[in-house]
């Protein structure tokens, strides 16, 4: 990890060195963070992850260094696998820089050391990417975690022709200091190489590949010499690999993921902009103290699409965005035969766990057109999300549906040295309908009893409350500080309240 720090350190300062290597922006700081929060003139997210169309993102540079802290408190309305809370706090760097009339750079770089509290039924890291293959006890506890991320773009044109590349990688180190002592490291590298080419006076056309290679390696120890917790590894839905369960405590994750979007957007980032995208994630976990026995393989399809426009009218900005998608999972169990000495031949596989999720989001904005002091948006939008999954051979299943709509506001007032931006978010979720069906489990054992309270949550109505503040002060040229604080609490109708905040200070230019 120390090649890390330093790798993250020569990142962070990325953003002032490359900002001073360039000439000052023409415009003035605060106009430059209106526009940038404004969705007034915003491509698509999903457009956004085609690094060619970050050319087009916006005309101005701008970069921040941040440094803060973040807590939540769940209860019982959070995942057992990932906790009922977090606390920790974070070093964060973003920065977008003209390097030229043709150049684009862009990137990021963070630093994250906190607590996930109370993880109970898994010591693997990175739940929702491997789920349901974890490594897992009954005891749990919490985790603490290091997390090291960095990213970095650039983008050119030719005037006919955009080119840009992408990378993003992120190493975690998590760990518990008390039995069970689960050590967790991650590496997980993701690229993206795009070509944007002019399609009529307004628009480009762009096609982006993506690359992905992750690794994780989970160690469990335990200290205590009078009693060691049982170690399982769960196949989903209640099911775990009952010849391995017990003392094999090393397992080793290697996947790898490719993918690749086709996308429409307008120049002036005004009119209509449409991605289609497809993305593969396939992984395996092993057994490492067992020569690497592949115990399953899982192959992960996701499929997207998204339409949007944005149009003004006098001194309004509006913009409506539909968007879709749906995602396939399919793991695979391997079947071994008697060892000789310690190799396990491979006889079989058995079809396992699988599910299928699909969800829709229709959005919209309407605001002011970024002034010289003030500029407002509201954001409502209407979604839909569906998710079945089943272990055939068990004849086990979970299913559930469910609904959420919601409106944010937010506003920007600058005054002499002095910007304010707030913002507020209500939105409610309910469920449609929901089944859970487990032939044959013991409902009195502590793991059938986290699945029921983990579709307990998934399946709870709530209503959530965001609030968020920013007062910025500039300190000399076009260079400022800022305080930003955010808040957010949720009522369930059956798992009672959650709440999270966050405060941080940082300096912009």
């Amino acid at each position: 990890m120390r090649c890390i720090r330093h790798i993250f350190l020569w990142a962070l300062c990325q953003p002032v060195l490359s900002a001073a290597a360039v000439q000052a922006d023409s415009l003035p700081l605060f106009r430059r963070a209106m526009l940038d929060a404004s969705p007034a003139a915003a491509l698509p997210a999903a457009v956004l992850r085609n690094p060619a169309a970050m050319w087009y993102r916006q005309g101005f540079s701008l970069s921040e260094l941040s440094i803060g802290y973040e807590d939540s408190r769940r209860g019982t309305a959070a995942l057992a696998q990932d906790g009922n809370g977090y606390g920790g706090f974070g070093f964060a760097a973003r920065s977008f820089v003209l390097t030229g009339p043709k150049g684009r750079a862009f990137g990021g770089a963070g630093y994250t050391n906190g607590t996930r509290r109370d993880v109970r039924w898994s010591e693997t890291a990175d739940f929702a990417l491997l789920y349901p293959y974890v490594t897992a006890d009954s005891v749990g506890g919490s985790l603490s975690s290091e997390t090291y991320r960095f990213s970095g773009g650039y983008a050119h044109t030719t005037g006919e022709w955009t080119w840009a590349a992408w990378l993003d990688y992120r190493a975690l180190l998590e760990y518990r200091e008390v039995d069970p002592r689960p050590r967790n490291v991650v590496s997980d590298l993701q690229g993206s190489l795009a070509a944007a080419r002019s399609v009529g006076p307004e628009y480009l056309l762009s096609l982006a590949v993506r690359g992905r290679k992750y690794g994780q390696r989970g160690d469990i120890a335990f200290y205590n010499e009078t009693y060691q917790a049982s170690v399982y590894h769960l196949t989903g839905l209640g099911m775990d690999y009952v010849r391995f369960a017990g003392v094999q405590t090393s397992a080793n994750y290697s996947g790898w993921g490719a993918g690749g979007s086709v996308d429409l957007f307008p120049a002036s980032r005004n009119g209509f902009s449409a991605s289609v995208g497809y993305d593969y994630f396939t992984f395996r976990k092993e057994m490492t103290g067992m020569n690497n026995l592949p115990l399953v393989s899982v192959a992960d399809h996701s499929a997207s699409a998204t339409a949007a426009y944005n149009g003004r009218a006098d001194r309004v900005a509006w913009g409506v965005t539909a968007e879709g998608g749906y995602r396939k999972r399919n793991g695979t169990e391997h079947i071994f035969g008697d060892p000789a000495g310690n190799i396990y031949p491979e006889i079989g596989t058995s079809e396992g766990y699988s599910d299928r999720t699909v969800n829709g989001t229709v959005s919209g904005f309407v605001g002011s057109l970024p002034a010289a002091r003030t500029v407002w948006w509201v954001k409502p939008s209407v979604s839909w999300f569906d998710f079945r999954s089943e272990y055939p051979s068990a004849l086990r299943r979970m299913s559930f549906s469910r609904w959420q709509a919601g409106m944010d506001a937010a506003a920007i007032c600058a005054w002499e040295q002095w910007m304010l931006q707030a913002e507020a978010g209500l939105s409610r979720s309910g469920r449609v309908s929901g089944e859970l069906a487990l032939p044959g489990a013991d409902f009195s054992t502590s793991r059938i009893r986290t699945l029921e309270a983990n579709y307990r949550y998934l399946t709870d109505d709530f209503t959530r409350l965001r609030l968020g503040i920013r007062v910025s002060r500039r300190i000399g040229g076009e260079r400022a500080i800022f305080a930003q604080g955010g808040w957010t609490h949720d009522w369930f109708s059956a798992c009672g309240t959650a709440d999270g905040w966050s405060v941080s200070l940082g300096f912009a230019f």
